[in-house]
């Protein structure tokens, strides 16, 4: 009895004292959980403080699907964890959200990270469950931080929207020890997907936590120990006015296109509007699958950010580029007189003006005015696309992605090499008589017209368009405008292009008088792009602006797909913003007499690229003008 008691005593202070910290750790490795806890994702404001995208608690029932393993084939588990289901659906009188097939599947892709199996549960529910007397074993309630849209669908597509992301390697992203790394369970990250949500996903995340759970030999949680808590994501702050942004996306209405606002002093992106959009809210806590599929499946794209990313060409919104570039080179001289007959030959093709019966005599600012085709054809082929014309739109950032911090398009430059290697032909006459009213192979985004309207507001300074006012990096806000460079053109070319310019919203006879409003004296274009679809041609139209003339502070692009001509939605839609921006409620000035009776400008002007090119012989073709009896030739003014 002595030597048993003496065999025991020595057993018990072995396992208490000499080996108590062995023990201790086996324990420990057995009873604890390493959780990793994702960071509370930071918000994207207006540059006025306006909450775009929030975050607010949603209460979920996790499964931790480890603690509810039984033994034999995982088949035996799925039926345990299906069976615990039902359970907790019957508790919280809530439907089941995940069926067999998506336990087997987060068994086989995502086994560390709990199975979030009800999610969005209010307080009677949450109740229900806390309250239940039975067993309940492996499930926890968690409140998960999910995404909140304030604003609902505004700026959806400059905002982006967030998706359940792969949790960071604890390493990488902790900076913990060898024998730290490693986490029994993930609670599931929220992960950028698209615009600013995946610009600037970095900042937003922040950098996730961890805390322990003490469980017992069969599941059941006992205790939480508080570890490193997370560090929140940084607060992004846009330039975009939230109020104006709502006001352009009211102005689109039904439309499809989009209308962008830029900040002349500063670069900023006040607006940038995009219709039709889509419901940020469908997105969480996740989008069903079904509504993915019609998203992606319906004609009217409701995911394109066609503010950045939509293309087109530009139609006749590129003119004031044609003229100052054919000012700068000497020619056209722009008090000389062209007549107008209502259509130019370009080789064996007939290309007709937006008035059908012709204009008549004008001269350069006029031409702008009334936004005349033959015009700036003859114009433009005496001046020729390469390397003048060129090397212009290069400098304007053509064919180029602005950088503004999220994906953006860059569009078409053409060119003759561009168009040996994609079209495998030559460049010829008829290919620089579309694009010198903006039409054929060159295609830009309404960010890059509102660049190329800011350029001319601004006496040719190039300016970087800013969508991103402050990263919540420290450096602050950056209020000086920068430059992407700064065009050649002369000062009295500018001031002539701008009269012509200012004449298309004030004058008698010009095409954008829909825009105007009381206050202020704005200058602008109009532009109406064909295209053909299924042998159907159809048109796009568009408007830019700028205001005031004498001293501008905006710049304005709007563009409504398969509409009608850019004086009319496009200069409607370009109205109502504007008087937004001055303070004044929507509606016509006073009436102004028109000069001339004639169609409405710009309804089927403008000839469609590829149908100029395909019949057009080699070389390049003289625009033929014919010549009045007793006078100079219509011409003589672009000689």
């Amino acid at each position: 009895m002595l030597v048993g008691i003496f065999h025991l005593l020595t057993s018990l202070h072995r396992i208490q004292v000499k080996d108590a910290s062995l023990y201790s750790d086996a324990q420990d490795a057995t009873s604890f959980r390493r959780v990793r806890q994702p960071a509370t994702r930071g918000r994207i404001l207006d540059r006025h403080g306006a909450v775009l995208a929030d975050n607010r608690p949603s209460y979920c029932v996790a499964f931790y699907i480890e603690e509810l393993r039984q033994s034999g084939p995982w088949s035996n588990t799925v039926n345990r964890v299906d069976a615990l289901l039902d359970e907790v659906s019957a508790i919280v009188g809530k439907p089941r959200e995940v069926d067999r097939d998506g336990i087997w599947s987060h068994l086989h892709r995502r086994r560390a990270i709990p199975l979030f199996a009800f999610k969005g549960l209010d307080e009677r529910q949450m109740a229900r469950l806390a309250e239940w007397p039975g067993a309940l074993p492996g499930t926890e309630i968690q409140v998960q931080p999910e995404r909140f849209y304030p604003r609902g669908d505004l700026a959806c597509h400059l905002i982006g929207y967030v998706g359940a992301g792969q949790p960071r390697e604890a390493a990488e992203e902790e900076g913990l020890t060898e024998e730290d790394e490693a986490y029994n369970f993930y609670l599931p990250d929220l992960a950028g997907r698209d615009g600013v949500e995946l610009a600037c996903d970095a900042e937003l995340a922040g950098r996730g936590g961890g805390h322990l759970i003490r469980v017992n030999a069969v599941g059941y949680k006992h205790e939480v120990i508080p570890g490193k808590p997370p560090v929140p994501g940084r607060d992004i702050v846009l330039t975009i006015d939230a109020d104006l942004q709502a006001a352009a996306e009211a102005a689109l209405g039904e439309n499809r296109g989009a209308a962008i606002v830029l900040d002349c002093a500063s670069g900023d992106l006040l607006v940038a509007a995009t219709a039709p959009r889509y419901d940020l809210m469908a997105f969480v806590p996740s989008l069903p699958g079904a509504t993915w599929r019609r998203l992606l499946a319906d004609p009217a794209r409701p995911l394109v950010n066609r503010a950045t990313s939509g293309i087109y060409p530009p139609g006749s919104i590129f003119k004031p580029v044609v003229a100052l570039a054919a000012l700068r080179e000497g020619v056209v001289d722009p008090d000389a007189l062209y007549h107008c007959t209502g259509s130019i030959m370009v080789g064996p093709r007939t290309i007709r003006c937006s008035h059908r019966y012709g204009h008549g005599d004008m001269d350069l600012r006029r031409a702008i005015a009334v936004s005349c085709n033959p015009y700036f054809i003859a114009m433009g082929m005496k001046l020729g696309f390469e390397p003048r014309l060129h090397d212009d739109c290069a400098a304007i950032g053509f064919g180029q992605a602005p950088p503004i911090g999220v994906p953006v398009a860059a569009g078409i430059l053409p060119s003759n090499a561009w168009k040996r290697k994609r079209m495998r032909d030559s460049w010829r006459g008829g290919d620089t008589a579309n694009i010198s009213i903006g039409q054929g192979l060159l295609s830009i985004s309404p960010l890059q017209a509102v660049v190329m309207t800011a350029t001319i507001a601004l006496d040719g300074r190039v300016p970087k368009p800013r969508l991103l006012r402050d990263r919540g990096d420290g450096a602050g806000v950056q209020e000086r405008l920068e430059l992407a460079g700064t065009m050649d053109w002369a000062a009295k070319d500018l001031a002539l292009v701008k009269a012509g310019m200012e004449d298309v919203i004030h004058a008698p006879h010009g095409t954008g008088k829909r825009a105007a409003i009381r206050s202020v004296r704005a200058a602008g274009k109009t532009g109406t792009a064909e295209y053909y679809e299924g042998g159907v041609r159809k048109k796009h139209a568009w408007f830019m602006l700028f205001a005031p003339v004498e001293r501008p502070r905006y710049a304005m692009t709007v563009v409504a797909e398969d509409s009608d001509a850019g004086g009319q939605t496009a200069a409607r839609i370009a109205h109502q913003i504007l008087a937004k921006l001055y303070g004044e409620e929507p509606g016509a000035p006073e009436p102004i007499v028109e000069e001339l009776v004639e169609d409405e400008p710009g309804v089927g002007t403008e000839v469609a690229a590829e149908a100029a090119v395909a019949e057009e012989p080699a070389g390049d073709a003289v625009p033929m003008v014919a010549e009045p009896d007793g006078g100079a030739a219509a011409g003589e003014g672009l000689q």
